[in-house]
């Protein structure tokens, strides 16, 4: 009874899914397709015989024209098709002696370059060139290859080849190089700085065809003049397989892309025509930028002034920052006093010299020393080759100071003699000198006397001295009268120092 059960399940499961089957017979078709009965499968792996040309996957049976072709050329017209394992496992081509065979009424015209590889893995792929001769009468020409292989769905794969002979002609090719340029293609020349020239680029002309070529004059033109030829040497006439060269040379006068069509004329009417193409870029120059504590001199000015400054004395230094912030260097950098007070203002070298790499910086520094005193100005020039994006450059920079002319010192001192209402005679004499325990009977220029006079019937008691230089000065102060020129005894002697700033 349980068996009987299971069957009956066995069975509502078999009709469910529509398999055929009744009775007994339905009960082992339900197990077989429950896998309970043998194993099940998946996908084979499997190698795929793929044939390209132009592109195109080519069917057997399939016709390749190769196209017209002049006959009796060197060189020939070249195709080249493509094998591909385009399955999931390796493909053998066991074509013997070649892998690809040839055959047909106009084989002999028809020339093959057998594929490098007999067996491919699974996604490889190999070439083989056709390449296309005739010779004799004009006129249509075939052949038959046939490819050997593995898969077992094309194990012969056959093409019909076609091409077409025509009459003798002249043809021209142009290369740079190894590189060949396509009829109504296109050769970059590069890039060049604006205002500069590139290098001449030579192209060679060659006679493919199976006449010779009678060159137009001019035989190449160019459409844009900073593309400049250079037709020296090329001759009047290219027979078949000859060659002849030219060259271009790109001259921009302006950024960016440009182009030119090249034409190379022939027979009258016929030519080959392809663009070269070039790129302008901005020439490198260098960009002068002169500052002083970050105070932009570039176009020149008055620096801040050194102020007073003794004589004999030397001021601080100012130093100026010369920076090239162009893309070149900078060349000729000139420093030079060249005005007003020239001896009283020193300055150094340029720390670099006389040039100045692209986005580098120097220094230089300006200092006043003067050898008397009053005001000084001068004018130091920043001068440059190319500093101006180029082109010359001139900065001035006015520098101004004071020679000191002295420093005034207070004197005072206890009046000690007296004299009658509206008496003008007498007086006090102050001297000073940076001698230390000098005597007032000392001479100038080691001591300096001046008189401070009474008058109006007062006595005084102080002056204001100017000293004309800095250090220590030495006082001593004395007292004399109508009748006692001479003065009577010094002061103590009391020292003042000055300072140099």
């Amino acid at each position: 009874m349980q068996k009987k059960n299971i069957l009956i399940h066995l069975i509502s499961l078999f009709t469910f899914i529509s398999c055929p089957g009744g009775g007994g017979g339905g009960g082992g078709a339900a197990f077989a397709l429950l896998g309970l009965g043998g194993g099940g499968g998946g996908d084979v792996p499997a190698p795929k015989l793929e044939v390209w040309y132009s592109g195109v996957v080519r069917e057997s049976g399939a016709t390749i024209d190769i196209g017209s072709e002049p006959v009796n050329t060197t060189d020939g017209k070249t195709g080249t098709v493509t094998i591909k394992n385009a399955g999931t496992a390796s493909i053998t081509l066991p074509g013997s002696p070649n892998i690809i065979e040839k055959s047909g009424t106009n084989a002999s015209e028809f020339t093959i370059t057998q594929p490098s590889s007999s067996t491919l893995a699974a996604g490889q792929s190999v070439t083989f060139t056709i390449n296309f001769k005739p010779t004799g009468i004009i006129g249509p020409r075939s052949a038959i290859l046939k490819i050997q292989s593995s898969d077992p769905a094309v194990s012969s794969f056959q093409m019909n080849l076609t091409g077409t002979a025509e009459a003798a002609t002249p043809r021209l090719a142009v290369s740079v190089g190894s590189t060949q340029i396509s009829a109504n293609g296109s050769y970059s020349l590069g890039s060049v700085e604006v205002d500069s020239s590139g290098s001449a680029i030579v192209f060679t002309v060659k006679n493919t065809g199976s006449l010779t070529a009678n060159l137009d004059s001019p035989a190449v033109t160019s459409t844009n003049v900073r593309f400049a030829l250079n037709l020296a040497g090329f001759p009047a006439t290219l027979a078949p397989d000859a060659t002849a060269t030219f060259t271009i040379q790109f001259s921009p006068l302006a950024t960016g892309a440009q182009n030119s069509s090249i034409a190379v004329n022939y027979d009258g009417a016929l030519s080959f025509l392809f663009t070269a193409s070039a790129t302008g870029t901005p020439k490198p120059v260098p960009t002068i930028s002169i500052s002083h504590n970050s105070t932009s001199y570039t176009s020149g000015g008055t620096i801040p002034t050194f102020g007073i400054v003794w004589p004999t004395l030397t001021s601080t230094a100012k130093t100026v920052t010369i920076s090239n912030t162009g893309t070149a260097t900078m060349t000729g950098i000139t420093i030079t006093k060249e005005s007003g007070d020239t001896s009283q203002f020193t300055t150094s070298a340029f720390s670099t010299g006389a040039t100045l790499a692209a986005g580098a910086s120097g220094t230089f520094t300006i200092q006043f020393n003067p050898s008397t005193s009053g005001a000084k100005n001068a004018v130091v020039r920043i001068a440059t080759s190319n500093g101006n994006n180029g082109s010359a450059s001139i900065a001035d920079l006015a520098v101004t100071g004071t020679g000191k002319t002295g420093t005034d010192v207070l004197v005072t001192w206890n009046a000690t003699n007296e004299k009658a209402p509206n008496d003008t005679d007498g007086g006090y004499r102050i001297c000073y000198s940076q001698t230390n325990g000098f005597t007032p009977s000392h001479n100038p220029p080691s001591v300096i006397c001046e008189n401070q006079g009474n008058a109006g019937g007062t006595t005084s008691n102080s002056k204001v001295i100017t000293v004309t230089t800095f250090g220590t000065w030495y006082f001593k102060v004395y007292s004399y009268g109508k009748y006692n020129t001479t003065g009577g005894t010094p002061s103590s002697q009391v020292s003042v120092t000055v300072p140099s700033t």
